[in-house]
């Protein structure tokens, strides 16, 4: 099935629900997991919005558009997840993270846009649909088995989580995109949806939920063990990878501390 619009309106009518709620009164809308009511969402609220990153697959009409919004009141990371038909928007699955709401959130807004996510990959460098999920669920692999040195990353991988770069980062041990072996605490990534894939521009959007039941974790990195404690809770994650020719070169998250073992009402793929 194709979208009732290409991608540049796939992507302005995701924008435009921010600033004609109207245009999602009959669309089933959760928000940080939970159904809510158009009227009492955050979707709904005056902000000063920026948009950094936009992802859509024509073939499905599903689009995810992440950014920032500031107010007097408050400061915050979003994304929204959305599937517009003929008859318009259907599905809208919005992510709301405040300060304090994940372990890492910007230290200044907006958040520049990634304008890789947009290059058009040479058509001898795109992968298929099926392999582009599948690397992205080799990486998920990789987490909950704490380790995947051989999972294939282009020499300039960074991962961006809530806009702070988590690779190649001395705060973060100068970690790299396949330095899978510091998730030792996240055992179990579950509830993996694939709603974007679009192979003219390497881009598979991932949603999916960390499992992290808590406790005192100890791993070697860079020849030195490693003690950090965890709280319990569950991360609820939308991930965009930029893939060309079976190697992961970006990925950015989007996410939000949940309470330990949250389920998402989604149906999966």
């Amino acid at each position: 099935m194709r979208a009732a619009c290409d991608r540049a309106c796939l992507i302005r009518t995701a924008q435009e629900a921010f600033e004609r709620p109207e245009l999602a009164a009959t669309a089933r809308l959760t928000q940080n997991g939970s159904e809510i009511a158009l009227a009492d969402s955050w979707l709904t609220q005056a902000a000063e919005r920026h948009f950094h990153n936009a992802y859509a697959d024509e073939n499905t009409g599903e689009v995810l558009v992440v950014g920032t919004a500031m107010s007097e009141t408050e400061r915050a990371v979003f994304g929204l997840r959305a599937k517009l038909e003929a008859a318009g928007l259907q599905e809208l699955e919005l992510m709301v993270v405040r300060e304090g709401e994940a372990s890492l959130f910007p230290e200044t807004l907006p958040i520049e846009t990634d304008k890789r996510f947009e290059e058009i990959v040479p058509e001898a460098e795109r992968d298929s649909g099926e392999a582009m999920i599948a690397l992205a669920n080799r990486y998920f692999d990789g987490i909950q088995a704490a380790g995947d040195p051989a999972l294939p990353v282009a020499d300039g991988c960074n991962r961006v989580e809530n806009g702070m770069q988590t690779t190649r980062n001395p705060r973060f041990s100068d970690l790299r995109c396949n330095t899978l072996e510091v998730f030792v605490y996240i055992p179990v990534v579950e509830q993996r949806r694939f709603p974007i894939v679009d192979q003219q521009r390497g881009v598979v959007v991932s949603i999916v939920m960390f499992q992290i039941p808590g406790g005192d974790y100890e791993y070697e990195l860079n020849g030195q063990k490693v003690m950090r404690s965890y709280t319990p809770r569950s991360l609820y994650l939308f991930e965009a990878f930029k893939i060309s020719s079976g190697v992961i070169h970006q990925i950015e998250a989007t996410m939000r501390n949940l309470d330990y073992g949250a389920k998402i009402d989604w149906p999966l793929d």
